[in-house]
């Protein structure tokens, strides 16, 4: 708006900003400011109104910085946190405080010109802010007995006389008034008797301000600096009323209630029954919370606090910083299944990787299941988690069900999905080849006589004697033809038979009277063994395989009676020998084409036969560890060449080493045996299910061919479908794997949530006393227009408002 209106208003004819009453006219011509400046300022009249350079450039109406003066009506808003000199003249009108406050701030007033007038000066040698500007115009309005009402976007100029019924901004308990000379409503609730703040209030007030109550609300209305100082004071008067304590209950969520109460009386000390009054009364002149017990109810996690209400406050915004969540903290339950390692050897290294963990954190945190055994790793492990760590193994579901925080569970998840990896598969071919050629060339010649005689003991008889002379060497005997004797070229001649001669002897036949048997025998063995045992084993996991048969073995030959008149037939044994080819391996992957094997073989074999002695077996037993091989690629892990040749000559002493005759009387056997024995392995790492049906096609038609070619039976594959109708899908893998995903995903961010919990940091407060002191010391002299409201708008120690428009 520009030029000048008259309004009408409740019958009095007000003047907008400056000028005197007149009839309204339509319109009035704007009024501008003069092209030059005078060199003497002029002070403005009451009728003219200087503004910041509105009349004549006076120097009482500028503005620091402008160019020309500002007409009325016309203002030059400063900006926020600007600085400006205050140009009002000395001895300044009414008319001419609000013109300049206008042209500062283009703030809307409505001034009566049938208001009291004055006369005001306002020295500033330093520049001032709006906000001091403000101040400062309140404080001059005090002096003249006017102030400001707000009405819509205006602010009326009115005497302070019967203030408390003119609409001003009212502040709700927890409001707090500017520190300024402007009237303002302020609502305390006391806690104790009303009728005694309402009594020391109307002593305080200014003369001007007013002080009602409506039960234990207090409503005072006076300055805002007055009002200020009388809140502290009604403060304190109201705080000695309520020094009686009381008892509160604050249930805990996380913390632990005996650590908490411990810390509460180590900061603030536990009173004694008998001192707590007057130990209250110290506190309460110091300005420091004080209560007199702190009790724990372990059940249910709750602490009885006996104390003043107001010191209760401090307390319990100790008890709320305490208690929340700690990063990490608190113990959850989560079941994880295993797809392939085995869930007690997991379980194992995961406590123990979990022992002693969180011994430092958090105020229900543990060490995990069996810490605290090793004070090394639970000073280390304590590192690595936050709380309280447990695995428990299920074997039945290959599942583990683990305790702990969404933090510690996330780290540990990531160690179960490397250690449940899905291992890679190996397939192992060992082939046992042996070739082994023994002859062997023996002859000899046997004999015997013999002959009965009667025997006489003092001239009677006693029957018939049997004297006989043998030359039999080893199973060469011609006394019984056995079929071994028949073998190769025998030739021989045998008397008739000595009667009695069995009985004698103890066998089943009279023997001849005589005998005599040549025999020469060559035997050639030549053996050629092939094995091939096949293993299919899981990386790092041992396979063996056992291929063989137990038989049974002739045994040594045992004479009843150990010889002594029990005959001279032996007693042919049996027994049974393991006759098997045994291997083990233990695989390990290094990468995609190189595999590091542990091997343990053993081959039991049936070496000889003695009559004697039985049969006598060979074993060849191969040990290596940290072989390394190649995938496909075979690999000799060892092997043996041996020649072996053997003499043996068995005659009768004397007689046999005559020459030619001495054949007569001895047998000579000749042996040479050559081995040549390898052992081959070939690893085939099976990374792929396609790899194990190509391993599988390839033994099937090896099976066939060996079908088609050794024997008459007809071919028979072996029917392998798979039904499909029970398998997953590409779809449906896609979908479980989009499931794991989200689900991984909500466990993380439960895990940020977790460790983006509000620090313990900050300030706590001071008790109500100390908090008001500095608040004073600290308040700047803020003079920004409040909203007017029945409510309170603000806390405490909440921003200043926004300066008035």
């Amino acid at each position: 708006m520009s030029g000048l209106a008259a309004l009408a208003l409740h019958g009095v004819s007000p003047a907008l900003l400056s000028g005197t009453a007149q009839a309204a006219p339509p319109r009035r011509p704007t009024s501008t400011a003069p092209t030059a400046k005078p060199t003497t300022p002029a002070r403005p009249t009451g009728s003219g109104g200087a503004t910041g350079g509105a009349t004549g450039g006076a120097p009482g109406g500028e503005l620091s910085g402008d160019e020309g003066g500002l007409g009325h009506n016309n203002c030059k808003k400063q900006p926020r946190g600007a600085k400006f000199r205050i140009t009002l003249p000395k001895e300044a009108e009414i008319q001419d405080l609000v013109n300049w406050m206008m042209s500062v701030s283009c703030q809307k007033f409505i001034l009566d010109v049938k208001a009291r007038s004055g006369k005001v000066t306002i020295l500033s040698p330093e520049p001032v802010t709006m906000e001091e500007a403000y101040a400062a115009f309140y404080a001059a309005l005090q002096t003249m007995g006017l102030t400001v009402e707000p009405s819509g976007e205006y602010f009326k100029i009115v005497e302070t006389a019967g203030v408390k019924g003119r609409t001003l901004p009212v502040y709700g308990p927890g409001g707090r008034a500017p520190n300024n000379d402007r009237y303002v409503t302020q609502l305390y609730r006391t806690k104790g008797d009303s009728k005694d703040v309402v009594d020391l209030l109307n002593k305080l007030k200014t003369k001007e301000g007013s002080v009602d109550s409506v039960g234990n609300l207090v409503i005072f209305t006076d300055t805002g600096a007055s009002v200020r100082r009388l809140l502290k004071i009604v403060r304190q008067v109201d705080e000695s009323d309520t020094r009686l304590e009381k008892i509160f209950f604050f249930q805990l969520q996380y913390a632990d209630p005996e650590e908490t109460a411990d810390m509460i009386r180590e900061i603030f000390g536990e009173n004694d029954a008998g001192k707590t009054k007057g130990k209250a009364k110290g506190k309460e002149s110091d300005g420091e919370p004080a209560f007199s017990r702190v009790i724990v109810d372990a059940r249910t996690g709750t602490l009885i606090v006996v104390a003043p209400e107001a010191d209760y406050e401090v307390i319990r915004r100790l008890i709320e910083r305490l208690d929340v969540p700690l990063a990490g903290g608190g113990g959850r339950i989560h079941v994880v299944k295993l797809k392939n390692a085995d869930p007690d050897e997991v379980a194992q290294v995961l406590n123990q990787l979990g022992q002693g963990g969180g011994g430092g954190r958090g105020a229900r945190g543990g060490g995990a299941a069996g810490g605290g055994a090793n004070p090394a790793p639970a000073s280390s492990s304590a590192e690595l988690f936050s709380g309280e760590v447990k695995v428990t193994p299920d074997p039945a579901t290959r599942s583990l069900v683990i305790l702990a925080s969404q933090t510690d569970f996330l780290a540990l998840l990531e160690v179960i999905n490397a250690l449940d990896a899905e291992r890679k598969q190996v397939y192992i071919e060992v082939y046992l080849l042996e070739l082994s050629v023994n002859k062997k060339l023996a002859g000899g010649v046997s004999g015997h006589f013999g002959a009965t005689f009667p025997v006489n003991a003092q001239g009677v008889s006693a029957g018939d004697g049997l004297g006989f002379v043998s030359s039999s060497p080893e199973q060469q005997n011609s006394l019984l033809l056995s079929p071994s004797i028949l073998n190769g070229l025998a030739a021989g001649v045998l008397g008739p038979e000595v009667p009695n001669s069995g009985q004698l002897l103890g066998l089943g036949q009279d023997v001849p009277a005589f005998g005599v048997i040549i025999q020469a025998v060559q035997d050639d063995t030549d053996v050629n063994l092939v094995a091939e045992p096949h293993l299919y084993t899981a990386d790092n996991q041992e396979a063996s395989i056992e291929v063989g048969r137990n038989v049974p073995t002739q045994g040594a030959l045992a004479f009843p009676g150990g010889g002594q008149g029990g005959g001279l037939v032996p007693v042919q044994s049996v027994q049974r020998q393991d006759v098997s080819l045994k291997v083990k391996v233990t695989p390990h992957v290094n990468d995609e084409d190189t595999v590091t094997l542990d091997i343990e073989m053993e081959n039991n074999d049936i070496e000889s036969t003695s009559p004697t002695l039985g049969v006598t077996t060979t074993k060849r037993r191969l040990k290596l560890d940290q072989v390394l091989a190649r995938d496909d690629q075979p690999i000799v892990l060892g092997g043996l060449v041996q020649e072996v040749e053997r003499q043996s000559t068995s005659q009768v002493p004397g007689l046999g080493s005559i020459p030619l005759l001495g054949w007569l009387f001895k047998r000579k056997t000749r042996q040479k045996e050559k081995i040549n024995l390898m052992m081959v392995l070939v690893p085939h790492i099976l990374e792929t299910p396609d790899d194990a049906r190509r391993v599988h096609k390839r033994r099937m038609e090896e099976r066939l061919e060996f079908l088609e070619r050794e024997t008459s039976f007809k071919r028979k594959d072996l029917a392998t479908n798979v039904n499909y109708r029970k398998k997953a899908g590409l779809l449906a893998t896609i979908n479980a794997e989009a499931g794991s995903m989200v689900t991984q995903d909500v466990q993380r961010r439960e895990a940020e949530l977790e460790l983006q919990q509000e620090q313990i940091t900050g300030e706590l407060g001071l008790s109500p006393q100390k908090y008001e002191e500095e608040e004073e010391e600290t308040d700047s002299s803020s003079a920004a227009k409040p909203t007017t409201s029945t409510s309170p708008t603000t806390k405490p120690r909440s921003k200043p408002a926004p300066k008035p428009r």
